[in-house]
């Protein structure tokens, strides 16, 4: 099946939609006096056009199940939320690709066509957006109608991408000229592979240069469109002079007041409102994850770009909005392609497997264990005796009961491959402490592990938490790791090759095996091996000292 992104626009007849939705306001305001504008954004949607659905026990203790997002009822949930609103100004703060099934096989064709449903008129690039390399970012951007910035990301070197990304790009809203700078995490070549052309530098000074060029031609009213975090967007708020908003992704965070069955505590309110280094407002925003939320913000800012009035609240997307209809056929057309394949009964889950993101980045989970144990199962004939899986290449949970391909797929959807290495003692536990290094941040380095056992210090410095490392052995149980001892691994391709920060591995001079098995295949395999799947939290990794939430 080949279909261009230009005939998925033709099917939505929307290419050009997000131009046409610039400058809504009948008024217009002149440059130099107030604006009032509502931002609605999204942001690390990650390839969820179906709604993600949750299980779990109310407050009073009965079961719930409930859906949150989908596209079909995103595209209606924005248009009720452009009812009434003063000139809707649609944003996107990135990680679109990588997440489900259809970002495996659509390599981000359905994105784009949602986006461009949306409206969305300027969007930042994330970290994932380069899992596949320059190439299906290029594809993305070329085909989009809304611009795609980041001022920190240097494609000079890129000839995919040179004339694609820009720094910053203008939009005409009510009469006034706005500008949308974008930035990008600089972590980005540790934890996805955007191959050497593509440089990532500092974000501060690269964002204040661009800020000051757009005010220099009289441009006051400046937007940063981040995907760094939602700390990181805090810090770098406090440190520039010119901006007013921040509209952030990368880290996932709930913001604001959130009730109902299923939704995250909240980590900050909506907006978040700092001082930036002139000692003037700055409202930082986010929407979680996945379109299950969507923010809407009404701003007002001064002539200088300053909010001086701000009003809105992320808006769960739930079955209070009705679907769109013509995204819930187009939606259609792409699922029948891969419905058979994503239905293919692989086992049974006789409990909840737990990959929750907040849970697999800083503790053991069952399913996390699962997945160590499976890729060590698929290796026994090369010799291997330890698993290492990255918390960060694991993305969602799995409701117990019957289990899917295409939940597999959703679970690691990267289509990474098992790599087997030989690492010394040294080069292992420099492995595990990188892997603890940035667990307060909750990174996707957190190692979880099959054979071996480890305990960790938070009272003490990052490079120096390990404690006890414990090596499983056939005879003799788990015995302490031997410094200049070599042990042969298991670990993704993408762990071998240093991302999520494992130099160590990467650097190994041991041998270096690409079994070329993909991890998703692996774990069909295994579940059709053990038929029902109840896997434990069995203690392969203690916490010392973790600070009470």
């Amino acid at each position: 099946m080949t279909i261009s992104r230009r005939d998925i626009l033709k099917i939505f007849g929307l290419a050009g939609a997000a131009s046409a939705v610039q400058g809504a306001s009948s008024v217009a305001q002149a440059q130099g006096q107030t604006l009032t504008l509502t931002i609605l954004h999204t942001n690390d949607t990650h390839d969820h056009l179906e709604p993600t659905t949750i299980s779990g026990k109310d407050a009073s203790g009965k079961d719930f199940t409930v859906q949150y997002g989908g596209v079909a009822r995103i595209k209606t949930a924005i248009d009720t939320l452009k009812q009434g609103a003063i000139n809707p100004v649609v944003l996107d703060a990135g990680d679109v690709f990588t997440g489900t099934i259809y970002g495996m096989i659509y390599k981000g064709l359905a994105d784009l066509a949602y986006m461009e449903a949306f409206g969305v008129q300027a969007q930042t690039i994330g970290n994932h957006e380069f899992d596949n390399g320059p190439k299906q970012l290029a594809d993305y951007a070329k085909n989009a109608t809304f611009p795609v910035v980041s001022a920190n990301v240097d494609v000079s070197g890129e000839p995919l991408l040179k004339d694609l990304i820009k720094k910053s790009t203008i939009l005409e809203i009510a009469g006034q000229k706005v500008g949308i700078v974008g930035v990008t995490t600089p972590e980005t070549p540790i934890t996805s592979s955007p191959g050497d052309t593509v440089k990532f530098l500092d974000p501060l000074t690269t964002v204040q240069a661009e800020v000051d060029r757009l005010r220099s031609s009289g441009i006051t009213k400046i937007i940063l469109l981040s995907h760094i975090g939602y700390l990181a967007d805090l810090e770098l708020a406090k440190k520039l002079k010119g901006v007013g908003v921040v509209v952030g992704g990368h880290s996932h965070t709930p913001l604001g007041k959130l009730d109902g069955n299923g939704l995250p505590k909240s980590e900050g309110e909506y907006p978040t409102v700092v001082r930036d280094a002139n000692g003037k407002n700055v409202l930082v925003m986010q929407s979680w994850e996945w379109g299950k939320l969507y923010g809407r913000m009404r701003i007002t800012l001064s002539a200088d770009g300053t909010p001086v009035f701000w009003k809105g609240e992320n808006t769960p997307v739930t079955a209070a909005y009705k679907v769109d209809t013509r995204l819930a056929a187009t939606l259609r057309a792409f699922t029948i392609p891969v419905d058979g394949f994503r239905k293919n009964i692989v086992g049974e889950a006789k409990v909840r497997l737990n990959g929750d993101r907040a849970d697999v980045r800083k503790r053991e989970t069952n399913l996390s264990n699962l997945i160590a144990d499976a890729n060590l199962w698929k290796t026994q004939k090369f010799g291997t005796t330890i698993s290492l899986q990255n918390g960060g290449g694991v993305r969602a949970s799995i409701e117990a009961g019957t289990v899917t391909q295409g939940q597999l797929i959703d679970v690691q959807p990267f289509g990474n491959t098992l790599f087997v290495m030989d690492v010394t003692g040294s080069e292992l536990r420099a492995a595990l402490e990188n892997g603890v290094s940035q667990w307060e941040a909750g990174a996707g380095r957190f190692a979880h592990v099959s054979g071996l056992k480890y305990t960790f210090d938070l009272a003490q410095k990052a490079g120096s938490r390990i404690t006890d490392v414990q090596v499983g052995t056939i005879k003799d149980g788990f015995k302490p790791l031997n410094l200049t001892a070599v042990y042969k691994i298991v670990t993704n391709n993408f762990v071998a090759a240093g991302g999520d920060g494992f130099d160590s591995l990467k650097n190994a001079k041991g041998a270096r095996i690409d079994t070329y098995l993909p991890d998703y295949s692996v774990m069909t395999e295994y579940f059709q091996f053990l038929k029902s799947a109840d896997p434990k939290v069995e203690g392969r990794i203690t916490i010392l000292n973790e600070p009470k939430a």
